[in-house]
């Protein structure tokens, strides 16, 4: 039985082998909007040691007839995730900005880009700016590093997928590049489940849960920290760091007895290289008591990760911050105001207008005598944890603005959306945290952060920082708003890149009476948003 078992293995290991062979005969793909390409060393001006891999390069996105560079403002894995897939590959294993790959030879076109990670394009995901529009210099090309579509277990490396993509009308065009992309990752599966053992069990890869399983933190330099090791058929091995966000290192503390998670590793730095992959894919909301309730896209042995070198890991912490914002300020505080965009051009530097402003300005000589309909309001947001809330950031590495005068110490500290009844976004604004200071504090608290003479800025436990609403960016642009009711949303460390105690109270959701003269805000309450 078990010689009949080795033989199938062997014939479908063959099987897939054969699938896994490239036609030899190509033909030109033909462009459409969407497409993506990497285009590596540009100008042959990289950041000094920046290798040149293969699989790496500045991003380039098709539109209009052309191919437009991507600027990192906002630039993040989960971008990179969605090229990097649109390319063939399994994934990101990292996203750079400050034009590594050398400076841009095609104009930025793709500015703000906001992805989430799920979807299937570039061009799918939000951009606060129309495409041709943007305020990036060329040294802000964004770009990225595949995962690598090599295994550990086998001998030599397959070629590379495609370097560009195109949309499902024109793929028949081309199908003899696309069409070896999918047998090449099947092949590298099965080599790798065929070489690792003959008695390993198939994985499970569909989205599930899996049976209950024990986790553990090992490797690090305190007991607080390390690789995250699960126990999954009596043996225990390593998470491939795929998907794997502060979300699911928060889970892995809480189940470890840990506390919560203060950072998510997503390299091998706490080592596991070589230790099995029992678990790949994990999604978790952040609240659930064990992983084994989150979903999995593949658990058990035999799972594969996109690449070696992806060990999931963690940073854990029992004291942090947890910012509140104050809602009833928000439907104390809110109105309209019509403004020239003449008086926004500050604002506008950083994307505080909505696209059709930035198509005004592009497209009009008389642009700064065009209005904009603003709803203002005041904000505050208390840090009611047990640590101060710091930016993500290093201090080195905060931008200066010439226009304000002041740091960025965070791309996005709050987020202000306007949602329909459905929850669709239908206008949205956006805080950079240009002065994240203790404005207010309760009595006995004594203020630690300030922006001047670039301070160190956080805000401490007991302590507000407060937006007024005449600072610049305290608005949403309502200009192409129609009249009726909606949601209003305010959410703080929208993007959860510095860990708190608890995201459910980030964002106050409010009910909006919205007329072309008038706006009201009422029966706001706290939530995750």
């Amino acid at each position: 039985m078990r010689e009949r078992k080795s033989f199938f293995r062997t014939l479908l290991f063959l099987s897939v082998w054969i699938l896994a062979s490239p036609d030899t005969g190509s033909s030109e793909p033909v462009h459409e909007d969407g497409d993506v390409r990497l285009a590596d060393d540009e100008g042959g001006s990289r950041q000094q040691g920046a290798a040149v891999p293969t699989n790496g390069g500045n991003v380039l996105v098709y539109h209009g007839g052309k191919w437009w560079s991507v600027c990192d403002d906002r630039w993040s894995i989960e971008a990179a995730e969605v090229v990097c897939r649109q390319l063939g590959y399994p994934g990101a294993s990292s996203h750079t900005t400050q034009s590594y790959f050398g400076r841009p030879q095609h104009a930025i076109g793709l500015d703000d880009v906001r992805c989430t990670g799920n979807e299937s394009s570039l061009l799918e995901c939000d951009h606060l700016q129309p495409l041709g529009s943007n305020d990036c210099e060329a040294t802000e090309a964004a770009g990225v590093t595949c995962s690598a579509m090599t295994s550990s277990s086998s001998t030599s490396s397959p070629p590379p997928p495609p370097t560009t993509t195109t949309t499902p009308a024109k793929r028949k065009k081309w199908r003899k590049e696309r069409r070896t992309v999918e047998p090449e990752r099947k092949f590298l599966e099965a080599n790798a489940l065929f070489m690792e053992s003959m008695q390993l069990d198939e994985p499970v890869r569909t989205r599930h849960r899996p049976n209950a399983y024990s986790v553990r933190v090992v490797g690090g330099r305190v007991s607080t920290e390390g690789r995250v090791e699960v126990n999954i058929g009596g043996r225990w091995g390593v998470i491939c760091s795929d998907r794997w966000t502060q979300m699911e290192a928060r889970v892995a503390c809480r189940q470890a007895g840990l506390g919560l998670a203060r950072s998510a590793v997503k390299s091998s730095y706490f080592g596991g290289t070589g230790s099995m992959k029992l678990a790949a894919g994990i999604e978790c909301d952040g609240d659930e008591e064990r992983l084994s309730d989150c979903y999995h896209e593949q658990s058990g042995s035999g799972t594969v990760c996109s690449a070696f070198n992806l060990v999931a890991g963690v940073h854990c912490a029992t004291k942090l911050p947890d910012l509140v914002p104050n809602a009833t300020l928000l439907e104390q505080s809110t109105y309209l105001q019509d403004r020239a965009m003449y008086y926004l051009q500050c604002a506008m530097e950083e994307n505080c207008a909505s696209s059709s402003a930035f198509q005004i300005r592009a497209t009009n000589r008389d642009w700064h005598i065009h209005r904009r309909r603003l709803l203002r309001f005041s904000s505050s947001t208390w840090n009611f944890g047990t640590a101060p809330f710091l930016p993500a950031s290093r201090k080195e590495t905060w931008q200066w603005h010439m226009c304000h005068m002041h740091y960025h110490s965070m791309s996005t500290f709050a987020q202000y959306d306007v949602l329909d009844l459905n929850g669709n976004k239908v206008a949205e604004g956006h805080k950079a945290s240009f002065c994240l200071e203790d404005v207010r504090c309760m009595p006995g608290i004594t203020k630690k952060y300030a922006c001047a003479g670039f301070g160190d800025q956080g805000i401490s436990v007991g302590c507000a920082d407060d937006y007024l609403h005449d600072v610049d960016c305290q608005w949403i642009d309502v200009t192409d708003l129609n009249p009726g009711n909606y949601i209003f949303k305010v959410k703080v460390n929208p993007d959860y890149l510095v860990a708190e105690l608890d995201y459910n109270n980030n964002a106050a959701i409010c009910q909006m009476q919205f007329t072309r003269t008038s706006v009201r805000v009422s029966k706001c309450v706290l939530g995750r948003g």
